[in-house]
């Protein structure tokens, strides 16, 4: 057992060593390399002889065969011809183990959050986005069906290979142009062409594993870096407008930080990936010095843009919001709409919030309102109830004592008959 934990030991601490040479190699590599996909691929592979070479001190040496002979008697003259290995060279795998129990915790906390927010997306209806979706696979070589889901993300995610999924958040269908919304999808399916999920995936268990190890954490980052400006690379030549889809990142950006400004040092991402689309080609027309100035403002302005100044402000929007579907709108809906700026966005969000229930649903709400409102113009509680759960079977009426039973046959998770008392004082 001391054996083993000695050869770990050994590995741990060859490992510092590996990862330095590694992590250097690389950044001499780059100097050289300018293309996003050769310094992606650069960077994977020193990921994998970062994680493996550790590994060859963990195999044991072959056995050697001698012939027996008697040690020689001890005196006064004799000596160890061995040296024991130090206690901590030891305990030294004892702390490593705990630290990757606690990082793989992490790691399978994060992986539990993506797979409730892929249970919890509702399935994206819009013909325009499906027939993008579609255009895009076919040009990429994917054969796998694609699902398209709103979910309560900040920004665009792709996950899964076997079963791949694109996560969208409302702000991004209602705040972004069809183009520009085409060229998004273009990026995110690039990440499903690649097979990224998959290497992204490994990642993660190198970052466990290499917890302790700084150059762990660059290699890391670099990777996902690269990665991202080579499926900005496919989505720029699918899309033939680099201008487009800098705009389409800058409009992400600017929907991501309204309200929140702790999402800087991300924009400073995006303003590094905008540079870059739009100086891949030195004679393109576009302003690319302008570009600094541009960010910097739009910046200022969402950071120093109260959240109360956007459409959902407006008189109209605030009855739409408060006073019409104040019971059936989702809470990540309610948010993706106070995000909204400009009338059109809001405008634009409330056709698709209909759009994506049916005009049989919007019908039966506008329905259940007016009744609602007609009946019980001061019981708000029974407003919501019939707005929600619909009308009663059964409805018990006791003027005089100032209350009425409301009774459900059949609801989803209640019991048969369920039962509902009002008190009509207020009413």
């Amino acid at each position: 057992m001391n054996t083993h934990l000695e050869s770990a030991g050994l590995a741990l601490l060859h490992s510092l060593w590996i990862g330095a040479v590694v992590a250097a190699a690389l950044g001499f590599a780059f100097l050289f390399l300018r293309s996003a996909r050769a310094r992606y691929n650069a960077a994977v592979l020193g990921l994998f002889l970062f994680a493996l070479a550790p590994l060859l001190w963990l195999i044991p040496e072959p056995a050697l065969t001698v012939a027996p002979f008697a040690p020689p008697a001890a005196g006064p003259g004799s000596f160890a011809t061995s040296t024991p290995a130090p206690d901590w060279l030891r305990l030294l795998p004892c702390a490593w183990a705990l630290g990757v129990a606690i990082f793989a915790v992490r790691a399978l906390g994060g992986w539990a959050v993506v797979l409730r927010l892929r249970r919890q997306g509702a399935p994206v209806l819009d013909p325009f986005i499906l027939g993008a979706v579609q255009k895009w696979s076919a040009e990429l070589g994917i054969t796998r069906r694609i699902h398209v889901l709103t979910a309560a993300v900040e920004s665009p995610v792709t996950m899964g290979w076997w079963r791949p999924v694109v996560l969208l958040p409302l702000s991004a269908l209602t705040g972004l142009g069809r183009p520009e919304l085409e060229a998004v999808l273009a990026h995110e399916l690039a990440h499903i062409a690649r097979r990224d999920y998959l290497v992204n995936w490994l990642q993660v268990w190198f970052e466990v594993v290499y917890f302790y190890h700084p150059a762990a954490w660059w290699i890391s980052a670099v990777i996902r870096r690269e990665r991202e400006h080579c499926c900005d690379d496919v989505a720029v030549q699918l899309s033939g407008d680099r201008t487009r889809y800098a705009r389409a990142l800058l409009r992400l950006a600017e929907l991501q930080s309204c309200g929140q400004p702790a999402l800087a040092a991300r924009q400073g991402e995006v303003e590094l990936r905008i540079r870059r689309i739009l100086q891949m080609n030195q004679k393109a027309t576009s302003p690319v010095w302008a570009l600094p100035l541009v960010l910097a403002v739009a910046t200022i302005l969402s950071a120093q843009q109260p959240a109360a100044n956007n459409c959902a402000s407006l008189p109209q929007h605030q009855s739409w919001l408060n006073t019409q579907v104040q019971w059936i709108i989702e809470g990540r809906e309610r948010d993706a709409f106070l995000r909204l700026k400009s009338p059109a966005e809001c405008d634009r969000f409330v056709e698709q919030f209909w759009a994506r229930r049916g005009e049989a649903a919007q019908a039966e709400h506008k329905r259940r309102m007016s009744w609602a409102t007609g009946r019980y113009p001061n019981l708000e509680v029974a407003r919501r109830t019939y707005v929600q759960l619909g009308p009663p079977d059964e409805i018990e009426s006791h003027p005089n004592e100032g209350y009425e039973f409301w009774r459900y046959r059949s609801l989803p998770g209640k019991e048969k008959n369920h039962t509902i008392r009002f008190d009509l004082k207020g009413r």
